[in-house]
């Protein structure tokens, strides 16, 4: 089946997520194939790398510098103007807010996609992805990705579901590194 693209509204995500899937966008028709923004994948920290600019029901601007890229700065521009569904976009996230909201508000976006897809590729940051998997990983799992954060344009699949007791469940088993996978603190640089 087809996929659906989510990604957080900061840039730096975004940005990436564009050039890594240029391929797809490049193939697919823009009132089709989207990337939702989302307020709920804004990364977990209270740093200012972490606050977003773009107002709510906005969409994000392409940064000048990435706008000025000879290679790819036409093509970011042409998907910054084109390919946002903003309905997810609720501003910068609200410090009041705690995390565990944010992802369970994205787990109940996620779920409700399924009449459409069985698949969603998340644009997003390495500590929101290990809060994630803190939360939705088996209590007892021992799994790298509960402690470690994924690499820089990390890539990593897994199954989510909502069980029986109506549970949010990552099944341990199904975490497959597709690419870089998590960070070896042990030696700086290097993955696990």
């Amino acid at each position: 089946g087809e996929s659906i693209v989510a990604s957080s509204i900061l840039r730096r995500a975004i940005s990436t997520g564009f050039i890594a899937l240029s391929p797809r966008f490049l193939k697919t028709a823009q009132v089709k194939d989207k990337v939702h923004v989302m307020t709920a994948l804004q990364e977990i920290s209270r740093n200012v790398d972490t606050l977003s600019l773009t107002p709510k029901q906005s969409s994000p601007l392409i940064p000048a510098g990435e706008a000025k890229l000879k290679h790819m700065g036409d093509l970011l521009a042409h998907f910054y103007r084109t390919r946002f569904d903003k309905r997810q976009n609720d501003g910068n996230k609200s410090f009041k807010l705690k995390a565990i909201k944010r992802q369970e508000k994205f787990a109940n976006w996620v779920l409700g996609q399924q009449a459409q897809t069985n698949c969603v590729i998340v644009l997003g940051h390495s500590i929101w992805f290990r809060e994630f998997f803190k939360s939705y990983l088996p209590k007892s799992s021992k799994h790298v990705a509960k402690t470690a954060k994924m690499v820089n344009c990390g890539v990593v699949a897994f199954d989510f579901y909502k069980d029986s007791k109506n549970v949010y469940r990552i099944p341990e088993n199904s975490v497959k590194v597709i690419h870089g996978g998590f960070e070896d603190k042990s030696k700086k640089g290097k993955t696990k």
